[in-house]
């Protein structure tokens, strides 16, 4: 296949848009120039204060747990290992997702 047209095609569109790229800068419009005047506030505007915001209430007070008596799954596992059995199981399973799911 003969790339030699594709290349062109490629130098042509490189420079067609350097061409517009350059034209673009040279017709940007200079910002204008700042006022040398100051601007001078009525001495009759009031400028309200702003309203008080309601003091952010404090948050409670950490009450320190013992982490010895906080339950855990270990806890738990005797006492389920005896009372779901292979007979059972969906019935304790649809009883966990109803505990579970109450609020």
């Amino acid at each position: 296949m003969n790339l030699r047209p594709w290349c062109a095609l490629l130098l042509v569109g490189t420079f067609v848009q350097l061409v517009g790229c350059k034209n673009l800068l040279k017709k940007k419009d200079p910002e204008p120039a700042p006022s040398a005047a100051p601007v001078a506030v009525a001495p009759s505007a009031v400028i309200a204060p702003l309203p008080t915001t309601p003091p952010v209430p404090e948050a409670p007070a950490v009450v320190a747990v013992d982490e010895a008596t906080v339950p855990t799954t270990e806890d738990f596992e005797d006492e389920a290992f005896e009372k779901v059995t292979a007979a059972n199981f969906r019935a304790q399973f649809t009883q966990l997702k109803l505990d579970v799911a109450k609020p």
